[in-house]
């Protein structure tokens, strides 16, 4: 289900992922608080990733996560860079390292892209007599709200069972991630259907709510 280069990303992104949200760790040099940090990360992008992959593998589609990159800089055809850039890689070091010594500095939580593949037949029983190879922006959409929705299941559960610091960064992770920017899921998720964003986009800001106002009460 996973090919080597997307699992090095993986990898490196969950690293990355825990950098950022345990910065305060690595300053005052606490490992042990990291690898808690490391593993809330590691947690949290495999039950998303996993989720869009089990999906897609039901629906007989083929996706590969990997780092997010951005080439476009501009509204003109020629606003493209050369090659490029890890953004998912770049913008969350670089803001989080730039805005620590603040107050409310940026935890950047998005690091990933998904592309989507059709199988060579899009074929089951269920499908009766009918193979499908077509791929639509609504197959898109329900692969990225899938991994959007499976985050927030697990901060539910996470609240649920006290684990305070992953029920926080998941809802996070899924806000950022809901973004329509870019090759986010949130913008496959909004141009493929703007009912499932806006659904998904409710019960995130209820979550964002819970967890910066009610559940700091608590």
């Amino acid at each position: 289900m996973f090919k080597l280069k997307e699992a090095a990303h993986l990898v490196i992104v969950a690293i990355l992922f825990a950098f950022v949200i345990g910065i305060e760790s690595i300053v005052s040099k606490d490992l042990a608080a990291f690898l808690v940090y490391l593993l809330i990360a590691f947690i949290i992008i495999f039950v998303s990733v996993f989720a869009k992959k089990l999906f897609a593998y039901s629906r007989e589609i083929e996706i590969e996560q990997k780092i997010l990159h951005w080439r476009r800089w501009g509204w003109y055809e020629r606003s493209y860079f050369k090659k490029s850039l890890p953004a998912g890689l770049i913008l969350p070091f670089v803001l989080v390292w730039i805005t620590y010594p603040y107050y409310g500095f940026i935890k950047m939580l998005t690091f990933l892209q998904f592309d989507p593949q059709p199988t060579t037949a899009r074929a089951a029983k269920r499908h009766g007599l009918y193979r499908y190879s077509e791929l639509t922006e609504w197959h898109i959409a329900a692969i990225a709200g899938i991994g959007i929705f499976a985050s927030l299941v697990l901060s539910v559960f996470a609240y649920i069972f006290n684990f305070p610091n992953l029920a926080r960064y998941s809802i996070y992770y899924a806000a950022w991630n809901l973004l329509p920017l870019g090759q986010l899921d949130g913008s496959k998720l909004l141009f493929g259907s703007r009912r499932l964003w806006v659904l998904l986009a409710i019960l995130v800001l209820i979550g964002l709510f819970y967890s910066l106002f009610l559940g700091s009460l608590m």
